[in-house]
Formats: C-alpha cells, structure tokens, sequence
C-alpha cells in the first residue's frame, strides 16, 4: 500500500546506530528504476527499515510511497536485522552489537543453567553472546571480537577504518601488538630480562605472598585470571558503560529510575498507604487558593510522628523521577504537607546531608583554603532531596516552597548535631535550569564540574561490588568509611580491570545554588571581615513571596488550559516500567 511520506517516523534508535551516509547513488536508483523495495514500517508508522530510502524520497520531492506494515516482537533487533545487507562502518557494527547485546543478554542467558533454562531453537545449545551478536549481525564472529578488542584498547583506530585509512586486520595487528602480546608473551628475551627484574625486586624488598598476590589482584590483565573473571565479562562491562556513556542527562536518570524501581521491594499494602498521602488537584486548590500562613504547613522529621523511614523510602522512590541516592555521613529527613480532615497530605520531601568535602565552585565563591574547609564545613548542610509532589510542584512552584521550608528543617539539624549552620547548598537536577532560579535568597554560583564516574545498572554493579569484597576486602572496606562510597568502590573496579576512569565520567554539568542563612557568611567561614552584609532572608516569605507568586501561576496556566491534573506515583511494577521504557525507546534507548 501507498502511504504519506509525512505519516512516517523515523526510528529513533536508527539515528543511534547508524552513521550518515552519502545518499547520491540512492537519489539516482530511485529516480531511474523507481523505489525497488518498500519501506518497512510498524502499524505506529515507524520505520524500521528503509530510512535512507525515505531520506532519499524526501529529497526528491516524493510525495506517496509504497510501505509494507510489520509487527516485531523486538523493534530494536527488527531494525538491525533488517540492515544485514546493508554496506555499514566498523562504527556502525559496533554500535549494532552494543544494542543487540543488550537486548538478547536475556535469552542468551548466563551461568551454567544457561542453556537449560533457554527457551526457543536453541535450548539446550552452549551459545555466547558475543556468537549470536556476530550471528544477526552477518559477520565474523573473528571479525567482531577483533572490533570490539581495537573499540577497547584504541577506540581512535575505529574512525582510521571508518575512513578507509586502515582495515580491521591492520587496525587489530597494531592493538595485538602494543598491548595483547605484550602480556601473552610467555619465552624469549622479553621475558628473560622481566624474570631478572622481577627477581631483583623481590630479593631487594622480601615481599610477603600475600603482598605479591595484592599487586597481581590489582594488576590488568593479572587481576582477571587471579580471581577468576573472563575477559569477555570485562567486555561486558566495558559496553554496558558505552551504553550509558551515550545517554543525556534526562535519559540516564529515566534509565537509572527504571532500575530502581525494577528492584523495590514494597508490598502492594505499603505502596497503597503512601500513595493515600498524595493530595489531589481539587484538595490542592481548596488549600492554597484560601492563602493559608506559613503556619497552616507542616514540617515532621521522619521518624518523629507518623512518617517512619519505610514511608519517606516509598515517597523518595515514586514521586520523583531521579534516583534515590544516599551516602555516609550526617543525614536527616523530613516531609512537608498541610491537613485536610486532620488527613497528612503531602506537599513535597526535604532532606540534608553532609556538604560535599571538595567543590570547586563552592570552595572559590567562599574563599576557603584547605584548612578553612575541613574546619568549617560542617557548618553548611546540603540540601540532597527536594522534591514535590505533583502537580503541586508545576501548577504552584511547589519546588520553590520547599526550598526555602528547609529553612525549618536546619533548626532541627541544628540541634541533632549541635552544629551552627550558616548556609545551605545544592545543584540541580539537569543542567543549571532549576526550581531555586528566581528565588532572590538563593545565589546561582555556577556549574560543576560534570565529573561523575558512570554507575552501572543495579545487577551488573552488584556483579562487581561483589567481586571487588571477594577480592579486595580491605579496599572496599576503606570505601564504606569515605564520601561517595559507590564513586570510590567504582575508581578501584574500573582501574583495576585496566578501564579508563576518564573515558567513564558523565560529563552532565550541573548548576550550583546556595542559600546564605547568616548574611556575614564568609566572615564565619573564613575568620576574615568582609565588606558590607547581605540582605537576610524574610520571616514572611511565605505570605508576602511564595503565596503570591504561587496563586499568580496558577492563574496563568489555569488561562492558558496548562494546568497539570494528575498525581505523580511511580508503580514500582513491571507495567509501569515497561511505561518508562516506551519513552526510553522512542528516544532510541534500550
């Protein structure tokens, strides 16, 4: 059947894959013999095969063309399948294999029941992953190991065949010989002469074994082979990263939502009593459309009333959708929301910990030396978690109210820790766009820096978490007590299996806000004068500021039919994962 250029979509995930390409012969085919083959499209009219074809239509003015309408069980490894002929760069197939790796790790399957336990043709085969990626992809299995060996050991040679500078064998002969036979070498004088060093060193400094076998454990490759990890598992690892080191900042953080809410633990009655705390658009607009006072808001610590640790988890976990992250040190918590028939209904979450230890934007707008900062820091908190509940939060800058409610929560901290706190800080959640924006007592003081090491899904770092404790128990030990644990567990894992710690580090940038609660902050912080005080911070911000502008946003989105009705409660179900991951692959993500 014939179709409107105009109804087809283009499969996200084609743009992922697959390199531009020179469309001039296409062009000339189709204008001397006529589209030859039709275009392959879901019933959604979502191509899956044939986007150069479509490309080249398009530039030839085409209306109409004709279509042949598909249902594939997997659109991902419809797609790639579909493009087997296809003449591709070695980027191309590297990027297909990544995709197809993850989405047939379920039914190849692994561990020594396999086989077994796969259903289909090949139950009951011994298959790799690695064997049926080469498989669907029509290439060499030879062909694909040596791709994937050049992407990990000098990922510049991949673009030097891409551009016909060099072939794959070229490519691999020159990563064989700087870096495998270097370490597979077992004779000649190579090794003559490291057996003599070696020697020396161990007479020189008397080694104990378990010392030797420390430095083994810690050594690429020695650390596979000494505790029993193959290197195709480090593949693995290498190109679950890739994945994500390909996701923005909105994706990786759905993507890391999925994960968790794929391995929550709560009971249906748990999830039923927390979602019975949300407020509704009717309950909300009864509330604020009265101009209630700062006094009509509650603030509970958790713990202290009604709202236990498991409540506020169930919160964390499905009213928002970043994922909940917690580290050492200091922390409290605590939930913000108003009574309807003395019902707690709840506005939103707060929640500080301990500051981070270094920060350069923070540490320069201070002026902290080093020994000013370990002095003095605990003297600000972080604002880790400030979320709203919807659609509290779009239809009346909930977000807003709640960051300056955590005004309240430092009393609190204040006590519990018997420490003053002079200022409170945080960053936002995408970019430097964020809720504190336009909030005169917060101060904008720029970005971070982004350098965040990529964290594995929650399996494949469970994986490894494991394997480092097995292996390196006193290293994990020593990360349990340090800031940002999971970051160091995965600095000693990634170098320790011979992984670029720079080639892993997301580079999503973020803004930095902060909040002075004492006007002469630097003079405190820095035990020097300072020119001048800033403006302190209202106590009738609530009515003369936040009500206001909350009631005047209201209005416009009420106006302009914008106003957002539902409630946000993150199932933390298959079904409402498998919501996620539909908008995750209409971006191409899987």
């Amino acid at each position: 059947m014939k179709v409107s250029l105009s109804e087809l979509l283009v499969h996200p995930a084609n743009e992922r894959i697959y390199e531009p390409t020179d469309l001039n012969d296409l062009i000339e085919s189709i204008t001397d013999n006529d589209l030859l083959e039709p275009i392959v499209i879901t019933k959604e009219r979502k191509i899956i095969s044939g986007h150069r074809r479509y490309a080249a239509l398009l530039q030839l003015g085409t209306n109409k063309c004709e279509v042949r309408v598909i249902k594939p069980k997997n659109e991902i490894i419809t797609l790639i399948e579909h493009n087997r002929h296809r003449q591709k760069t070695a980027s191309d197939i590297l990027n297909e294999a990544r995709y197809l790796e993850g989405e047939l790790k379920s039914y190849v399957g692994r561990g020594r029941g396999a086989s077994k336990n796969r259903q289909g043709k090949k139950k009951g085969q011994r298959i790799t992953t690695v064997l049926e990626v080469a498989n669907r992809l029509g290439v060499k299995e030879s062909q694909l190991k040596q791709l994937k060996s050049i992407s990990n050991y000098e990922p510049s040679l991949i673009e030097k065949i891409d551009a016909g500078e060099l072939s794959i064998n070229g490519a691999y002969e020159i990563v064989k010989r700087k870096h495998i036979s270097k370490k597979r070498k077992s004779n000649g004088v190579g090794v003559d002469q490291f057996e003599k060093d070696f020697k020396r060193l161990l007479v020189k400094y008397e080694p104990e074994m378990d010392r030797v076998d420390t430095v083994l454990k810690q050594t690429y490759p020695y650390s596979l082979s000494t505790t029993g990890v193959s290197e195709d598992h480090r593949a693995e690892l290498i190109n679950h990263l890739e994945f994500l080191k390909k996701l923005n900042s909105r994706e990786l953080v759905l993507v890391y939502k999925q994960d968790e809410l794929l391995h929550s633990e709560f009971s249906k009655k748990e999830l039923r009593r927390a979602k019975s705390f949300l407020p509704s658009l009717q309950e909300l607009e009864k509330f604020i459309l009265s101009s209630p006072s700062k006094e009509d808001i509650e603030l509970i610590v958790v713990g202290n009333g009604e709202i236990d640790r498991t409540l506020w988890n169930i919160f964390r976990l499905t009213i928002h959708n970043m994922e909940n992250d917690t580290g050492p040190g200091r922390r409290m918590s605590a939930v913000v929301g108003f009574r309807v028939r003395k019902k707690f209904k709840l506005l939103g979450l707060i929640s500080f910990q301990s500051p981070s230890l270094t920060l350069s934007v923070r540490d320069e707008h201070i002026g902290w030396t080093d020994e000013q900062r370990t002095k003095y820091r605990e003297n600000i908190v972080n604002l880790h978690v400030c979320v709203s509940t919807q659609p509290f939060g779009h239809n009346f800058l909930g977000g807003k109210m709640l960051a300056m409610m955590s005004l309240d929560l430092v009393r609190h901290w204040e006590r519990k820790y018997r420490t003053k706190i002079v200022g409170i800080e945080t960053t936002s959640l995408h970019g430097s766009q964020s809720q504190y924006q336009s909030i005169k007592w917060w101060k904008h003081l720029g970005t971070t820096e982004g350098k965040i090491l990529l964290k594995p899904l929650r399996d494949e770092r469970s994986y490894w978490r494991l394997w480092l404790k097995d292996n390196h128990r006193s290293v994990y030990e020593d990360c349990q007590t340090r800031s940002g644990p999971l970051q160091q567990m995965l600095s000693h894992i990634y170098r320790y299996l011979g992984i670029s710690v720079k080639e892993y580090q997301h580079g999503h940038k973020r803004g930095f806000f902060f909040c002075p609660i004492n006007p002469t902050y630097r003079e405190v912080l820095t035990e020097t004068p300072t020119n001048g005080e800033l403006e302190g911070i209202t106590d009738n911000w609530f009515e003369d500021w936040w009500i206001k502008k909350s009631i005047k946003r209201y209005g416009k989105l009420l106006a302009e039919k914008k106003l957002q009705k539902e409630t946000l409660f993150h199932e933390p179900t298959q079904e409402h994962s498998k919501h996620i991951e539909r908008w995750l692959r209409s971006r191409g993500v899987k």
